[in-house]
């Protein structure tokens, strides 16, 4: 059954949220027509579809439905991650928990993720991380296959047993966060402002946000610094030969698949079915 997109939740998450994304541009029309009052279009969301492949008997992945025999399956993670279902994509929560349901099944050998994602919100990330450790605890290998795979899709990805590249145009990184945010103390169309005032008990209530409001950055920059050391410890954890002192690995730099192999980001380039393949291999030889 399809579901309706939820542009509320889209929208307090923007206005609230941390994100991990490398371009956020396009998202905010969606917390401007939220500010404005202005009318939020809801859409359908197709079911979630994930694909499942067999080994033939010459050794290549095919896709199958329905098989009780040992299987792939592939998982989309494409466009932007949310934590639930918004943004015109399904949310994390329940992609991992479809995940725990193929983890469960004893004829799943185990995962490719399809990421084509710049990334998304911050709490997007844990409940994908947590399903891909249920998997590999499990015995499931869990191969990334990415196109594009940025900030918090990169984060993701670097947990998986490999991350392979699909084309020579296809590129991960941007591993950082930032913030962005309108200031709406003053509605330029009345000229009305909004006027805030918190108990005197509650100093450290929301400061970070109101001293960057007023031109000082620093306690933002704190909490920014304590998401990303989360982010470059989980990358440098989850790539052995990261080389982390290369410039712009673990400063928001994106490369392409020659670099990225190099740089210990990425293992190499493979397509969708020889990512499949892979994880046959490693069920095989585990």
């Amino acid at each position: 059954m399809a579901k309706r997109t939820n542009y509320l939740q889209l929208a307090l998450d923007l206005r609230r949220g941390s994100w991990l994304i490398d371009d956020p541009e396009p998202l905010l029309p969606v917390v401007n027509a939220f500010l404005t009052k202005q009318s939020i279009p809801v859409v359908q969301l197709d079911d979630f579809q994930v694909s499942e492949f067999q080994l033939s008997s010459g050794g290549e992945a095919r896709k199958s439905k329905g098989t009780q025999d040992p299987h792939v399956v592939v998982i989309p993670i494409h466009g932007t991650m949310t934590k639930y279902e918004t943004c015109e994509s399904y949310g994390t929560v329940d992609i991992a928990e479809r995940m725990a349901e193929y983890i469960a099944d004893s004829s799943v050998i185990g995962f490719v993720l399809d990421f084509d994602s710049g990334g998304g919100a911050a709490n997007s990330v844990p409940p994908l991380v947590n399903a891909i450790k249920q998997a590999r605890a499990a015995g499931k290998p869990v191969i990334a296959h990415c196109d594009a795979c940025f900030s918090a899709a990169y984060w993701t990805a670097s947990q998986c047993d490999a991350v392979f590249m699909d084309n020579e145009q296809s590129e991960v990184g941007s591993i950082g966060a930032f913030a962005q945010f309108l200031d709406d103390r003053e509605d330029k169309r009345t000229g009305f402002k909004v006027i805030t005032v918190y108990a005197p008990q509650s100093t450290e209530k929301n400061r970070a946000y109101r001293e960057a409001l007023d031109g000082k950055p620093e306690a933002l920059q704190q909490e920014l610094k304590e998401l990303v050391d989360l982010f470059h410890a989980a990358v440098i954890s989850g790539r052995p030969r990261l080389q982390k002192e290369a410039p712009g690995v673990l400063s928001g730099g994106k490369f392409g698949v020659d670099r990225a192999v190099e740089l210990g980001l990425a293992d190499g380039r493979a397509s969708l079915q020889q990512c499949v393949e892979n994880v046959f291999i490693r069920t095989e030889y585990k």
